[in-house]
């Protein structure tokens, strides 16, 4: 009984829609999508100088609005380094040190193994 109930479900072909008849989406300030409902509202007429300047007031804003995304950014990039545990000043030198010997025993090391595999090739070339 069920899998007849499913094959019906399945058969069920959703609601072609017609594309001349399909309402354009057009941006809002907030860059939201809404439903155009005139097909004219959605083109800009050069004659028109108020909506020149609702662009640029529109423009503006963004500009604003992304200062204030920056602002808020560093805000809380401030908030975070002060949570930052930072290493006193002997800390910090015993790292570099550390971190400068390992580095000369890793160079010293892949040195050696370079310098045998040279030989090597040498010996079964030559």
């Amino acid at each position: 009984m069920k899998k007849n109930n499913q094959k019906q479900k399945k058969a069920k072909t959703p609601k072609k829609v017609n594309p001349a008849v399909k309402k354009k989406e057009v941006a809002d300030t907030n860059g939201k999508l809404s439903p155009d409902k005139t097909a004219n509202s959605s083109k800009v007429s050069k004659s028109n100088p108020k909506k020149g300047i609702e662009k640029k007031s529109i423009h503006e804003f963004k500009v604003f609005r992304y200062l204030g995304i920056v602002r808020q950014f560093l805000k809380e990039s401030r908030i975070e380094l002060k949570k930052v545990k930072w290493p006193t000043r002997k800390e910090l030198l015993v790292a570099t040190g550390v971190v400068l010997i390992l580095t000369l025993f890793v160079a010293f090391f892949l040195g050696i193994v370079d310098f045998g595999l040279i030989k090597i090739i040498k010996i079964i070339v030559g």
